[in-house]
């Protein structure tokens, strides 16, 4: 019998009638491609600057201090921070970090563990000026913002006071409540947004210029908001024309060892 082709029996008579077959494959298919995705599995997926597949610079190390696994290593380069390039990371607890495809210039790194986070972000250009009044507007806009995340630490903030300046923050978002995406996925742990900040003075006050994301996760409560550890040795690494190796890197202490 043509598949294209089934009948209905009717009393007295039998009618034909053209049905559209479709295989089962296809509807398999279609139907994997319809399922919802969940948070989990977006996460990171599009929050990450792509390397550069011509550029041959890089920069690879190990944590050495402290010995335990890590979560994360991001490079930022200080004078584009929309751009935040995620390591790979391999090794015993995850601690030797790689770079690949970075474009020449200077970066800044982020190093994440469950309950700490060491960075060496260059906040400023200049030297930094704002006053108490800067910070307490700053921190009152901040805590404004995305209502999601009701509790924000801004671990470290610096810029230039005056009209039409910049600052920007280092700051831990945190949503301490068991959370359901749109697609309806439930999450009982709470959710931790690690972020940088930028604002601009726009005369009456601070206003947020941009938030970027560097890292977010689901944690259990006793890591939710991080030590934060700020750290020259993570600071200003210059990558030119071939992958930098900046050695072991002794985070607890403040050293590094002799990298090429």
């Amino acid at each position: 019998m043509n598949p294209d082709f089934a009948f209905e029996k009717r009393p007295g008579r039998i009618r034909w009638r053209k049905t559209l077959f479709v295989p089962l494959f296809t509807i398999l298919a279609v139907a994997a491609a319809l399922q919802p995705v969940s948070l989990a599995q977006t996460t990171g997926k599009y929050l990450y600057t792509n390397p550069d597949p011509s550029a041959p610079g890089g920069i690879r190390g190990r944590i050495a201090n402290p010995a335990k696994p890590v979560v994360g290593v991001f490079a930022i380069p200080p004078d584009e921070p929309k751009n935040v390039y995620k390591a790979e990371l391999s090794g015993d607890g995850r601690r030797d970090f790689s770079f690949a495809g970075l474009p020449m210039g200077r970066y800044d790194l982020v190093v994440l563990f469950d309950n700490t986070v060491y960075e060496g972000l260059s906040l400023t250009q200049e030297d930094d000026t704002l006053t108490a009044q800067d910070r307490k507007l700053i921190e009152a806009i901040i805590n404004k913002s995305e209502g999601y995340f009701e509790n924000k630490v801004i671990h470290r903030v610096a810029g230039t006071t005056g009209d039409g300046n910049e600052a920007r923050a280092f700051c831990t978002f945190y949503h301490a409540k068991p959370s359901t995406d749109i697609t309806g996925v439930f999450y009982p742990d709470p959710r931790r947004s690690i972020k940088l900040v930028v604002l601009k003075d726009v005369g009456p006050g601070w206003q947020i210029v941009r938030t970027r994301e560097i890292h977010v996760d689901f944690v259990k409560k006793e890591n939710g908001i991080p030590r934060h550890v700020h750290t020259d040795i993570l600071s200003g690494i210059r990558v030119s024309d071939s992958v930098k190796n900046i050695g072991e890197l002794d985070l607890a202490s403040g050293g590094r060892s002799a990298g090429k």
